[in-house]
């Protein structure tokens, strides 16, 4: 199983997005888009860190799940 089956992400607002759980819906973390990057922070805001791409977001996320 990878992050694509894992987690789906949500339009939040203008350069915000929700990344949930694909089967249980719950608040896996969020990326927010910064002009230094895509942050991560996790369900609890925990910054996880700065990524190239959503992409790349997702899976340093998906390394913490």
């Amino acid at each position: 199983m990878n992050y694509r089956e894992l987690f789906s992400v949500v339009m939040s607002g203008p350069a915000l997005w929700e990344v949930r759980h694909e089967f249980t819906n719950e608040l896996a973390g969020v990326i927010q888009r910064t002009p230094k990057g895509f942050l991560v922070r996790d369900d609890q805001t925990h910054l996880i860190g700065s990524f190239d791409s959503i992409t790349s977001a997702l899976e340093g996320l998906y390394e913490l799940a």
